[in-house]
């Protein structure tokens, strides 16, 4: 059996996994990875070609993967330094100030899928700015049915804002005024 080709790609695939631990190494782990997945080639390649030893492999394989682990695994933050802020942002897209997720404004819509439910539905949406954080409940759903009469819903359609059931829906059915009175489509201050 041929095996000429055997250590130049053996050479090729070790230099492939060395480029990857050193590929950005300062950013993530620092160069320890890269110097173990140094030393563990150099243990496979002599143990494969110089030592014929299984041992040799075997330890160079395991030396390799465990690299590649290291490398692989999270970084805990240095102490002192201050964790990365929990939301991204675009950079030159939208400012910290109008993407405050704290300052959205919750609006529940609790429907039952019939037409009147849908028009007040397309009339929430129409009226909600981009602070209002609109979500259409299934009455249907038992859990939402409970939470609703936790709520003081009665009939459906109904709109709850911010925690508070809107006055248009505490008998008879929402209108975009009393809607908007309640906040629907105004910005947090």
């Amino acid at each position: 059996m041929e095996t000429a080709y055997l250590l130049p790609l053996t050479v090729l695939l070790l230099a492939l996994a060395l480029a990857a631990l050193g590929f950005r190494a300062g950013r993530r782990r620092g160069y320890g990875p890269l110097a173990l997945g140094i030393a563990a080639a150099a243990l496979l390649l002599l143990g494969k070609f110089v030592l014929d030893s299984n041992a040799a492999v075997y330890a160079g394989i395991a030396s390799l993967v465990g690299a590649s682990l290291w490398n692989s695994w999270p970084a805990r933050p240095a102490r002192g330094v201050p964790s990365p802020p929990a939301t991204l942002y675009q950079i030159g897209g939208i400012k910290k100030e109008s993407c405050d997720m704290a300052a959205k404004r919750k609006v529940e819509v609790f429907s039952a899928g019939c037409p009147a439910c849908d028009e007040t539905v397309a009339l929430v949406k129409s009226a909600a700015c981009p602070s209002c954080d609109v979500t259409v409940l299934d009455m249907n759903d038992p859990t939402v049915a409970r939470r609703a009469k936790g709520l003081g819903v009665r009939s459906v359609p109904a709109v709850v804002i911010d925690g508070k059931l809107a006055d248009c829906c505490q008998g008879r059915g929402p209108d975009e005024a009393t809607l908007r009175a309640a906040g629907l489509g105004q910005a947090i201050p």
